[in-house]
């Protein structure tokens, strides 16, 4: 009885061991595509030269500037809200930590609504589609 008892500990560490140079953890798809609306509080016509920019920042990195990973422009999007779709790269290290979204409205030479609000991507959120409030610059 003790020799298959040791015989079967043997095994499980001999097994164990040769297992050492596997990752356990699950890594996604690297490529990912983030989906929403920016949203001005009301459904409204936008003017025709309006641009509707997002962005998914990586600001992790202390004393550097934020990273953009992906953005969008959207020239004369008609009617507010906007919908978007971003294509960008975030390995799922990266997004345990999160990224931020950041939407701006410009319309008239100049940025109208921005988001005060922050919001963030992270790994239980990328897939999910998001929306966006901006609000008037000035408020």
């Amino acid at each position: 009885m003790k020799t298959a008892l040791g015989l079967a500990t043997a095994i499980a560490a001999f097994a164990l061991v040769g297992c050492g140079h596997l990752d356990l953890a699950s890594q996604g798809d690297p490529m990912r595509v983030l989906t929403g609306q920016v949203d001005l509080g009301d459904a409204i016509a936008l003017p025709a030269d309006t641009t509707v920019t997002v962005r998914i920042l990586d600001s992790t990195a202390v004393g550097m500037p934020p990273q953009v990973l992906g953005s969008q422009t959207i020239q004369n999007p008609g009617v507010a809200p906007v919908s978007f779709r971003i294509e960008y790269r975030a390995e799922d290290d990266v997004l345990i930590k999160g990224l931020n979204i950041d939407a701006r409205v410009s319309f008239g030479g100049k940025v109208q609504y921005y988001n005060t609000s922050s919001y963030a991507v992270t790994l239980g959120s990328a897939s999910e589609s998001h929306r966006i409030s901006v609000s008037p610059v000035g408020r």
